[in-house]
């Protein structure tokens, strides 16, 4: 090893053994360790910082530079490029995002947390993508985890996590502002402007707008569901961290946001729906003789109207979560690192559009990991954690219902584990290999939130469903290819679906007529393997491209083999997705073209609340672009666009994507 490798490798070991005991997630000085050894650093996966090559899952991060030359607009639009993420365009403000396949309308699958705090929406299990607040300008960095991570990253992370990052106003100081203008009508600004608060800390705040057309839809435009409907989107957030001495720090984390969007439903319908959310989070930290202890709770707020609802009633749903975290994060020896935590939550819904019940449970999880160098070379980690849910329902059930509140009283105890050893074969070659198991818990609209009866048929969700479990086995290799000044990056997974639920996969007769209700309809099994180079090229280049091969086979119930029960998981995930891009920065110019190619689908289009057919989805290519000039150290000028190669491209089974620019100013200070 050369000497100044090797000397760097001694400063890193060093500074993040010291770190170690004065860092937890968010906590960190981000900054000082990304500028000091040239790549970014996390702290998410163990509580401890450190490299992405050492993390025992497979974790990639996309920085504060990729953000800002993805040209996106959005949070979904970052992340579209991403090694093995699944991306599908539904309407102009929403995009879904999955992890390894089963990407969905309202998908499920992606645990997807803000510094740490949930704000993948519990009642019905999906992140509002648009609802989030947080602006492009206020995150660091984003790590997306591939695989299973319940045991490590909390609650209901089955197929993936992704944790947005945003700037500590304790190290960091972000003034900025941009407005942005361009096709489908599209406006929208931002600003963040960071407030000192000399050695007692710092506060950042930062807001937003947005307004746009959506694409042309002809069933929309036939049933005056979103015709001349306009997306809106609002958003403001303050965060600020306090040190309270040598030891200790506050931080305290509160935002709200409102959008009005057009949304196709897991039911596979066009809706109009508003969403307003409210956060509060405080986060008390002390570093002491039994390691750093980190206390934590918040609570989310989120209302959600779908205008068209179901069987043509509005739904009204009130959706509050309750969190409290305690954990603390101690070493045992040089090679041994532990984490202990415990968690409680509460959630409750509202039903609808029959009202009149609330439908509620509390979870208690205990989580442990121990983390243990076994050599220089080889590191193991284990993490397990346990969810016991107690489920409720009280108040009004209507006369023809088949169930009575006493069926709610049900506990559910569902274990999870991450398993992973990192090998490190010698300067340039990493080896991972991992087991994990993540848990999905039913949701509250599954669990019978979702009320709605006419004549004859009637929607609700049942209190019986089990949870869905997730199993993955994986084997990664990573290596360092120094004469190109390149990275490549390996994965060869095998997954398992277990009790895959699906909206509308029962019928229970009541009354005066049956009730459609979700079900647990069966295992799926995912083969695939990702490939990811990453690299610069003298001067003034950077490129990167990456592979996903992947196929599912399912074992599913009878009603899916027609689609009743609107599922096709198989037919739906491509068994390819590839993306090239090519970057070039000189003065103050920089330009970078992104290539995304997907394999044919078939995805699925509703007939009704309870019948699908199948619509073709042929292979096709996009690409995106941005170019970028700074006029000086304040003020920048960007002009990007999105699936540049048609007017109108079928991308999913509703209606076709279109082509998309904006030209946006930047202004900092």
């Amino acid at each position: 090893m050369p000497t100044a490798t090797r000397h760097s490798m001694w400063m890193l070991s060093a500074l993040l053994s010291c770190a170690h005991g004065v860092a937890r997630a968010q906590s960190i000085d981000y900054g000082a360790l990304e500028q000091l050894f040239q790549e970014p650093v996390t702290a998410s996966a163990t509580g401890s910082p450190q490299r992405v090559a050492d993390v025992p899952v497979n974790m990639e991060i996309v920085t504060a530079e990729d953000i800002r030359r993805s040209g996106a607009y959005d949070l979904p639009g970052v992340l579209r490029h991403v090694t093995g993420v699944d991306f599908q365009q539904w309407t102009n403000d929403q995009a879904e995002i999955s992890v390894r396949g089963y990407d969905q309308p309202l998908s499920q699958r992606v645990l997807v947390l803000i510094n740490g705090r949930q704000v993948y929406a519990d009642d019905d299990s999906f992140t509002p993508w648009s609802a989030l607040p947080v602006e492009l300008g206020d995150i660091r960095q984003i790590e997306i985890v591939r695989g299973p991570g319940s045991a490590l990253f909390g609650f209901d992370a089955v197929g993936g996590v992704i944790n947005i990052i945003t700037y500590d106003p304790l190290y960091d100081s972000i003034d900025t502002a941009s407005v942005s203008a361009g096709s489908q009508q599209l406006a929208q600004g931002s600003a963040t402007a960071t407030l000192p608060l000399g050695k007692a800390g710092g506060l950042r705040v930062s807001g937003g707008a947005r307004s746009d057309q959506d694409f042309p839809n002809a069933a929309a435009a036939a049933s005056s569901d979103l015709t001349g409907r306009i997306n809106q989107r609002r958003d403001a957030s303050l965060d600020t961290t306090l040190k309270l001495n040598d030891s200790a720090s506050l931080r305290v984390e509160a935002s709200t946001s409102s959008v009005r969007e057009n949304l196709f439903s897991s039911a596979y319908q066009y809706d109009f729906d508003h969403f307003d959310t409210q956060s509060i989070k405080g986060q008390l930290s002390s570093d002491g003789v039994y390691g750093l202890l980190q206390l934590t709770a918040y609570t989310n707020y989120l209302d959600q109207v779908s205008s068209v609802g179901v069987l043509g009633i509005p739904v009204n749903l009130r959706d509050r979560i309750s969190v409290a975290q305690a954990e603390d994060v101690f070493k045992l020896g040089a090679s041994n690192t532990f984490r202990a935590a415990v968690e409680y939550r509460h959630e409750s819904t509202n039903t609808s559009p029959i009202t009149g019940a609330d439908v509620f449970y509390g979870v208690i999880s205990a989580s442990g990991m121990w983390s243990w160098q076994l050599t220089p070379a080889l590191a193991l980690t284990n993490a397990l954690r346990l969810d016991q849910l107690v489920l409720g329902r009280d108040g009004y059930t209507p006369p023809d219902y088949p169930f009575a509140n006493s069926d709610w009283d049900r506990n559910l105890h569902q274990p999870s584990y991450n398993s992973g050893l990192v090998w490190k074969l010698g300067d340039s070659d990493t080896v991972r290999l991992m087991a994990a198991r993540g848990t999905l818990l039913p949701n509250l609209v599954e669990l019978g939130s979702l009320l709605a009866h006419e004549p004859g048929l009637g929607i609700s969700g049942t209190p019986t469903l089990a949870p869905t479990l997730v199993d993955n086995y994986e084997i990664d290799w990573d290596r360092e290819l120094p004469q190109l000044r390149a990275r490549l990056r390996t994965a060869v997974f095998y997954q398992t679906t277990h009790d895959m639920t699906v909206v509308t996969g029962a019928v229970l007769p009541g009354p005066t007529g049956v009730y459609v209700t979700p079900q647990n309809i069966g295992d799926s099994n995912a083969l695939g393997a990702t490939f990811t180079v990453t690299g610069k090229l003298p001067e003034h280049w950077r490129w990167g491209a990456n592979l996903r091969l992947e196929r599912l086979r399912d074992d599913f119930s009878t009603a899916a083999a027609t689609h009743a029960d609107l599922a096709d998981p198989r037919q739906a995930t491509p068994e390819i997705l590839a993306n090239l891009n090519l970057g070039w920065s000189a003065g103050r110019w920089e330009s970078d073209v992104y290539a995304l190619y997907q394999s044919r689908t078939l995805g699925l289009s509703s007939n009704g609340f309870t019948a699908a057919t199948q619509i073709s989805v042929p292979a096709f290519t996009s690409v995106d672009a941005r170019v970028a000039w700074q006029l000086n150290k304040q003020l920048g000028l960007a002009l990007s666009g999105q699936n540049l190669l048609h007017a109108r491209q079928l991308q999913t089974s509703g209606e076709p994507v279109q082509r998309r620019w904006l030209a946006t100013i930047t202004a900092g200070l």
